[in-house]
């Protein structure tokens, strides 16, 4: 199971994840919490996500998609070492913005390759 917990404050809000991010009610209840917020800006945090598959990884890709597609910014932040290993496997990291709370934001578009990245 999945628990999201929710925090916001000027026009920026964060989803704190835990649990499973997976293929059912998991994906399916971050794809509603994340397309639900007003907010311009949304971050979800991963550090608490302990198992990830597919479905997970490319809703995160969806949402991704649906940020920029509705002029939002959508950050990955701290991500837990199981979904850090399956980003870097599926070698999404120049696909998603992703972050960790000490570490600027790593973006694709800033001219860094994959290994500067992954580094």
């Amino acid at each position: 199971m999945m628990r999201i917990d929710i925090q916001s404050s000027n026009h920026v809000v964060t989803l704190f994840c835990s649990g499973r991010l997976i293929y059912g009610v998991e994906a399916e209840m971050l794809r509603t919490m994340v397309q639900s917020r007003p907010e311009a800006t949304i971050q979800i945090n991963l550090s608490g996500v302990n198992a990830i598959d597919a479905s997970g990884l490319g809703l995160l890709v969806e949402l991704h998609s649906w940020a920029a597609a509705t002029r939002r910014t959508l950050t990955l932040m701290d991500l837990s070492e199981p979904v850090w290993r399956m980003v870097i496997l599926t070698k999404l990291c120049a696909a998603l913005d992703i972050s960790y709370s000490d570490v600027p934001i790593l973006r694709a578009d800033e001219g860094l390759d994959r290994e500067e990245m992954i580094a």
